[in-house]
């Protein structure tokens, strides 16, 4: 059984082919038609009908992988293949060239059929693949060789006319059969695999192979034992299979199939197994039906779990490029910030010194300006602070040190801090101190970080005159801290986005509040660090509450 899986290519990817006439280009030729006549002796030896329609015929199974690993201009080999083991079986020379004309026609239209499949993979690892090779290779195609074979030997007086329907459908059902079982094996393993083998999947491969095998010997060769309908026995070996499909893949089921069906044959010739009839003929024929309906079967349940491991490796790939792409980011938010907190330093300094007066003293108007310079440095440092926490947060490397805070003291030391935004939007703050003996378990500077980004939105959002509160409260095992505002509110179909970073209710270049959206942001990853939650409640025209909940410690 594979251990591994497939490289896979369309016929568009495979390398360059070597031009004709070439030494290389008239070795596969040769190959493919050494191949050929092999295994169509060994077809026509299995009681052939009118002598050339076998239901055992591997030859169409080469010819179409042939055609679709080494294009179409290896037809000269299929042809002289089908030519020579047909005037070997003693078909005339112009029967045998009518019979040759169909293999090499079928293998080439079912090829061709093959390439018009959107995204058609040599690999049959998808289930427009597998269905296209049912339909098209094995269905379709087929009859031309069956139908042209036929004709041949009608033609030639080899086949009479009431023999005409069963020669044909002999030949179809036989040709069908090494399309549905000899191509894809050989498609499943004509390319290198990449190998994930480990001790134990090797082991697995190898249990695998041993049931496998002991199974077809167990149904196929052991002598028939009485009781039971002709599929009884037949079925044992369908859990092996699925066996094959889910863990393999497309490989494993395909090789897992190949095994049970040779193994059948040789049973079946030698007049045992579940499908034994009066006459050789009758018993291969049913025994290929039920090998085409399981053939098929496991084509498709090996496609689906190999498209779905594909997908998902596809989806890892997705997942480590975007994890990759995220860390760059933040890498480069990261250093930017930190390149920009230079030279806003310098100019909060130097627009210090110049509030001081040091160069001299300074007009009402030029003390406005300085003014404003202040307040858009301080506006602007605050704005990279907070995309260098995001940025932080998003590379993993935000340190947490959770210890008991005091919750007094936390929100005590807040009304200072923003009492200049306060005054200046006109605003009134509410904080009638709480039980001093309320502990958070958290981070001091984190959760300062947290209650400022909160208000500072209460403050940014609530009109002149407005008013704020903030409370905190013991609920449970859990503090909740709340923040209320008389402000402009969310409107509903937005509320569920106020966390998400870069996400703002009022956008447009003519925007009236300033900032980037990380503020919330910032703030639910570091309580959700903490352990604890946020949430927001809001009522447009009316305002907002923000509940913050830490564990108590």
């Amino acid at each position: 059984m594979a251990v591994t899986e497939l490289v896979t290519q369309t016929p568009s990817e495979l390398k360059p082919r070597p031009p004709l006439l070439s030494p290389l280009y008239l070795g596969q030729v040769a190959a493919v038609a050494a191949l050929y006549i092999l295994a169509a002796l060994v077809g026509l030896r299995l009681d052939a009908v009118s002598g050339f329609a076998s239901l055992v015929w591997p030859p169409t199974g080469i010819a179409l992988a042939a055609v679709l690993l080494a294009g179409r201009r290896i037809w000269p080999g299929i042809f002289v293949g089908a030519l020579v083991a047909n005037m070997l079986t003693g078909a005339p020379s112009f029967a045998a060239a009518g019979i040759a004309t169909g293999n090499a026609l079928e293998a080439v239209v079912g090829a061709y059929a093959l390439s018009r499949v959107p995204g058609f993979r040599l690999s049959l690892d998808g289930l427009r693949d597998v269905l296209g090779l049912i339909v098209f290779a094995a269905a379709l195609s087929t009859m031309i060789s069956a139908t042209l074979g036929v004709a041949s030997l009608y033609t030639a007086g080899l086949v009479p006319q009431p023999k005409l329907a069963e020669t044909w459908r002999t030949w179809w059902i036989g040709d069908a059969i090494g399309a549905l079982l000899v191509a894809p094996a050989i498609l499943v393993w004509s390319k290198r695999p990449r190998v994930h083998a480990s001790a134990v999947r090797l082991l697995e491969a190898v249990m695998l192979t041993l049931g496998v095998v002991v199974a077809s010997l167990l149904v196929f060769i052991a002598p028939i034992t009485s009781g039971g309908g002709p599929l009884s026995q037949a079925y044992v070996f369908f859990p092996l299979l699925m066996w094959a499909a889910i863990r393999f893949g497309q490989r494993g089921s395909v090789t897992a199939t190949v095994v049970v069906s040779a193994i059948a044959v040789i049973g079946t010739v030698m007049g045992r197994g579940p499908f034994i009839q009066p006459t050789l003929h009758a018993s291969l024929l049913a025994l290929q039906t039920f090998m085409g309906v399981t053939a098929s079967t496991f084509l498709v349940l090996g496609a689906s779990f190999s498209e779905r491991e594909r997908y998902e490796e596809e989806l890892r790939a997705a997942r480590d490029a975007a994890t990759a792409a995220n860390n760059a980011k933040a890498e480069f938010l990261a250093v930017m910030s930190h390149e920009l907190r230079t030279p806003l330093n310098a100019i909060a300094g130097y627009a210090d010194i110049l509030s001081l007066g040091v160069p001299g003293p300074l007009t009402q108007q030029q003390n406005d300006a300085v003014s404003r310079i202040q307040s858009n440095q301080q506006h602007l440092l605050s704005l990279i602070d907070d995309v260098l926490s995001f940025a932080k947060i998003e590379s993993g490397t935000t340190s947490i040190t959770a210890r008991p805070v005091l919750v007094s003291e936390a929100l005590d030391s807040l009304e200072p801090l923003l009492r200049p935004d306060l005054v200046r939007h006109e605003l009134t703050f509410i904080w009638n101190g709480c039980d001093p003996t309320l502990s958070v378990l958290a981070d001091p500077v984190k959760l300062r970080q947290i209650l400022l980004n909160v208000l500072g939105n209460a403050i940014k959002f609530t009109p002149s005159h407005g008013r704020i509160d903030l409370s905190a409260q013991r609920n449970a095992d859990k503090i909740s801290i709340r923040v209320s505002d008389t402000g402009i509110g969310i409107p509903a179909d937005k509320i569920d986005r106020v966390f998400e970073p870069f996400f703002q209710v009022h956008t447009g270049t003519t925007r009236e509040y300033p900032g980037v959206g990380l503020g919330l942001a910032i703030a639910r990853d570091f309580v959700r660090a903490m352990g604890g939650d946020i949430e927001i409640q809001s009522v447009p025209g009316q305002g907002s509450l923000v509940t913050i909940e830490f564990l108590r410690s």
